[in-house]
Formats: structure tokens, C-alpha cells, sequence
């Protein structure tokens, strides 16, 4: 498999196509009482999610390399692989909902939609046809039991 765009470049992509949207509609914004700590929850909660998926990686001793995923060496279904699939992808979209609510532009949620749509067709089902060539049951059994965002 070859995946030739890293997820943090589609990250940032969508952030900027966020903060462009953003800028073009700046007259069409909202804000509400608690919005910054409301923004910063998701940032952090994205951060923690994000971290913990790597820190699970780590632990296993397997590739974080998400343009690599045929060198996976283990199968990780453990600590926050149980509620979700793919943390590191829901951290980062987790983390732009969080800057989608401080700037407050409805129409921005344009960069949102392009990351999840983008991430589940060019990069987790790539990684998914991969990851069950290497683990084949267990990673399906797996995926009947784990939601793919969560």
C-alpha cells in the first residue's frame, strides 16, 4: 500500500481551509458564553486522545508510521484502542472542532468535514485492508467490536 499524504499534512490542510473559510466569511461568526473553554476542551481532549493512541504504539512496540501500516508487528486493542480505532485521526478531529468552535464560523466546519471524509477514504481503509492481510480474524474480529471513529 502506498499512502503518499502524511494525516498531520491533511490536518493542517483543514485547518487551513478552516481558518480560509473563516476569513472569507468573517461578518457570518457566532460566540456564546463558555466558547473559549468550550474550544479548549475539545483542543485538550483531541491532544489526550491523540497522545494516548501513540503511547499505546509505543507500548506494543509497534510502527506509529501511518504511511506504513503493512509494518505493523502487533495487533493494539488495549487502552483507548477499545473505544475507538483510529485516536490519533479522532485526536486531530477532535482538535479542529475545538478551533472550529473558538472562531466561530458555521461555514468552517467546511475544513471539519473535508479531514473525516478524506481520512476514512484515503488513509484508515487503505490502513484497514492492510491491517486485516496481517492480522486477518483477529484484526475483524476487532473491528466488529471497536468502531472505526468511535
Amino acid at each position: 500500500m502506498k499512502l503518499k499524504i502524511p494525516p498531520v499534512i491533511i490536518f493542517f490542510l483543514s485547518l487551513g481551509i478552516m481558518f480560509g473559510v473563516y476569513y472569507l466569511t468573517a461578518e457570518v461568526v457566532y460566540s456564546f458564553q463558555y466558547q473559549t473553554m468550550l474550544s479548549r476542551i475539545f483542543l485538550g481532549i483531541g491532544v489526550l486522545c491523540a497522545f494516548s493512541g501513540i503511547i499505546s504504539f509505543r507500548m506494543k512496540g509497534t510502527t506509529v508510521d501511518p504511511l506504513r501500516p503493512e509494518k505493523a508487528s502487533s495487533l493494539v486493542t488495549r487502552g483507548i484502542y477499545q473505544y475507538t480505532r483510529n485516536p490519533m485521526y479522532l485526536g486531530m478531529g477532535l482538535v479542529l472542532i475545538g478551533g472550529w468552535i473558538r472562531i466561530g464560523s458555521p461555514i468552517a466546519v467546511i475544513g471539519i468535514l473535508f479531514f473525516f471524509w478524506y481520512m476514512t477514504i484515503f488513509q484508515i481503509k487503505p490502513e484497514e485492508a492492510s491491517l486485516t492481510k496481517i492480522f486477518g480474524k483477529d484484526y475483524e474480529d476487532y473491528c466488529t467490536k471497536v468502531r472505526r471513529w468511535f
